[in-house]
C-alpha cells in the first residue's frame, strides 16, 4: 500500500450553494473532468433525490502512475460547507482507501479547497511523492474551469 496525500485551492463565482449541489452531483463529474472520472453512477439517492451512494471509474495518469479505479464512493454533505466522497471498503479487510473533501467558504468569490487522501495499492517500485497534490490541482482546476471564475464575471 502507498500513501497519496494532496490539497489544492481555488476560487470560483459559483455561491457556496451552487458549490455544495455541483460537487455532490457526482454523476455529473465526467463532464467537467474526463481525463480522471471517466464514468460516474449515481447507486443510491436520500429523500431529496441527492446522491449517497456512486460507483465511479477513475483513471489516474499521474508521473509513472497509470491504474484505473472503480471505487464505490459514500457522499456526505456536513452542513453547508464540506462535500466528501468516500470510498466504501469492499469487504472488512480491504484497506485501500480514497477520500475526497470539498471544503467551501463564502466570501466575495467562494473559495474551493479540496484534500485528497489515499492508500492505494500500487507496485512497490512506483514512486508516488507529489501525486496526490497534482492529482487535486487537476480536480481544482477542472471545477473551477466548470464553475467560472469570479475573474471572468466581472
Amino acid at each position: 500500500m502507498k500513501d497519496l496525500r494532496g490539497s489544492a485551492t481555488g476560487v470560483v463565482a459559483a455561491s457556496v450553494q451552487e458549490c455544495v449541489r455541483f460537487f455532490q452531483a457526482v454523476d455529473g463529474y465526467p463532464a467537467w473532468h474526463p481525463d480522471v472520472v471517466r464514468k460516474a453512477d449515481v447507486l443510491e439517492r436520500d429523500g431529496d433525490g441527492n446522491p449517497t451512494k456512486a460507483r465511479g471509474l477513475l483513471h489516474v495518469a499521474v508521473g509513472p502512475l497509470v491504474k484505473d479505479f472503480n471505487p464505490i464512493l459514500a457522499i456526505t454533505v456536513d452542513g453547508t460547507r464540506t462535500v466528501k466522497l468516500k470510498r466504501v471498503p469492499n469487504d472488512p479487510g480491504d484497506s485501500e482507501r480514497f477520500e475526497v473533501t470539498w471544503h467551501l467558504q463564502e466570501g466575495e468569490a467562494t473559495r474551493i479547497r479540496l484534500q485528497l487522501e489515499a492508500s492505494l495499492s500500487v507496485p512497490r517500485f512506483v514512486p508516488v511523492g507529489g501525486i496526490g497534490d497534482s492529482m487535486a490541482q487537476g480536480f481544482v482546476s477542472a471545477a473551477t474551469r466548470a464553475l467560472g471564475s469570479p475573474h471572468a464575471q466581472a
